[in-house]
């Protein structure tokens, strides 16, 4: 029995707030995709501007952590489209890709102010 004696009217409130948090949760990988997205042209500029890293050292790693980008977008899109069940879990696949991307474009903005 619910708190109110209203079953149905309380699953249907934590079943709306429920699709809030996963809509809200989206929103931040969203978020988080854009900003690593921001984050690897800045490193781009930052490269060009101040001429310590030569292209050839750089390339390969924006080209790396594009691709991390992409893989990221490709789970958060999963995510989004993932059953009740199985959310979860999914995101913590997308929490591991974005923890990833998040270390390597701090390891490659690192590499481009050491040089």
């Amino acid at each position: 029995m619910g708190i109110f004696g209203d079953d149905k009217g309380q699953d249907e409130r934590i079943a709306a707030l429920e699709e809030h948090v996963r809509v809200l949760t989206e929103t931040v990988r969203a978020s988080q995709a854009d900003l690593a997205e921001g984050r690897i042209a800045i490193l781009k500029l930052q490269a060009n501007v101040d001429e310590k890293v030569s292209a050839s050292d750089v390339d390969p790693t924006i080209v790396e952590l594009n691709q991390k980008l992409a893989v990221a977008r490709t789970q958060l899109a999963e995510s989004s489209a993932a059953a009740s069940e199985s959310w979860a879990t999914l995101q913590d696949g997308v929490r591991d890709a974005f923890d990833k991307l998040s270390t390597s474009v701090s390891a490659a903005a690192e590499r481009i102010t050491k040089t």
